[in-house]
């Protein structure tokens, strides 16, 4: 993203704008995680652990295609951490298409990235009696008070794009797998040198859901395969400044022929890609995470080999129909404990068939 940011982008108690921008956005990041990892979606606090989610604990999420109207006359409320940060203001919108296409009436309330205005908001639709609410928090656990006031009231809930913990006892959630994520890292890695290599990882906040289990889902991706080794593992926390400061330095470290590929977990990487191939380190690799619109140009130009895209408009689209689809009946098909969306890869191949849906 063109500023600092929480996905998906994982604070627990959260200290600025700037760090709950970057979480919620990689994980869009973030929040995004059907990882069993304890710690709040967006925190860069506590270190995680960082094992995957294990078999059939989560499904693959899939547009139902419900027709529209289906669920004429309800409401629906989204209590969402922030509304201003680019991939979220993104799914927002795919998330009110979709609902008023069913025939629901949407509200969607500005946490204006601060936990006690979250929770306010979700009392305050509780209060006007939603049918149905869905939250997205970057604190797995500040939002559960007000959790149990809907479930008192008969309102079922659903996370959006970050994960809330278990004691919600939520319908499902609806987001990405960081350890999947970082799966396709590792996957767009070995594509892009599938002879091996020598590798800098440049890390989100440390200690937080995305950077433990996307390094984990990478490494893994990796570890059958010895000649590719991680030579480097600076820290960026999701800041464009702090990746060029990042890159530069690698860039000082390792000269020609000394590294072959930087992988970023966040879309920051456009910003140090850039600078390496306006000074000739076309020698590298860059790849990022999430398909910003910046990261799609920088695809374009050749900067960047290529991304993970976590789909914000998928997560709002999905959010809206499994919500329609709770209220009419046909809960019992919806994916559950986890509707993990796809991640798939974009290179230089697959930007025309598939642009950017957000910037920032």
């Amino acid at each position: 993203m063109s500023r600092r940011t929480t996905h998906r982008p994982a604070l627990r108690v959260l200290t600025s704008s700037v760090t709950l921008a970057a979480a919620l956005t990689a994980l869009a990041a973030c929040g995004a995680s059907s990882d069993p990892a304890p710690a709040d979606a967006a925190s860069s606090a506590a270190p995680v652990q960082a094992s995957p989610a294990p078999a059939g604990a989560a499904q693959q999420a899939a547009d139902p295609h419900l027709p529209a109207g289906t669920c004429k006359g309800k409401k629906v409320g989204l209590s969402n951490i922030s509304t201003t940060i680019p991939f979220l203001a993104s799914m927002d919108d795919a998330f009110k298409q979709e609902a008023e296409r069913l025939g629901m009436k949407a509200t969607i309330l500005n946490g204006n990235l601060d936990n006690s205005t979250l929770v306010s908001n979700t009392q305050n639709l509780i209060a006007q009696k939603v049918d149905l609410l869905l939250v997205t928090s970057s604190s797995p656990t500040a939002p559960l008070g007000a959790i149990g006031q809907a479930r008192s009231a008969k309102i079922p809930v659903i996370a959006l794009n970050a994960k809330l913990d278990p004691k919600a006892d939520v319908v499902t959630y609806v987001g990405a797998s960081d350890y999947q994520y970082g799966q396709s890292l590792g996957a767009l890695l070995k594509q892009a040198l599938p002879g091996g290599g020598k590798i800098a990882v440049i890390l989100g906040p440390l200690g937080g859901t995305p950077q433990v289990q996307r390094l984990k889902g990478m490494q893994d991706a990796l570890k059958d395969s010895p000649d590719y080794t991680i030579v480097a593992k600076p820290v960026d926390e999701f800041d464009n400044s702090k990746n060029l400061s990042a890159t530069q330095d690698l860039m000082s470290k390792y000269p020609k022929g000394s590294l072959d590929a930087v992988v970023a977990q966040g879309p920051q990487m456009y910003v140090g890609a850039n600078w390496a191939k306006d000074h000739g380190r076309t020698d590298v690799k860059f790849i990022a995470g999430d398909y910003s619109k910046q990261v799609e140009d920088a695809i374009r130009t050749g900067a960047l080999y290529g991304t993970v895209n976590q789909s914000p408009r998928l997560e709002g689209l999905l959010g809206a129909a499994y919500a329609c689809m709770q209220l009419s009946g046909r809960g019992a098909d919806i994916p559950a404990p986890d509707a993990q969306i796809a991640l798939p890869t974009i290179t230089k191949d697959d930007v025309d068939a598939n642009p950017s849906e957000w910037s920032g």
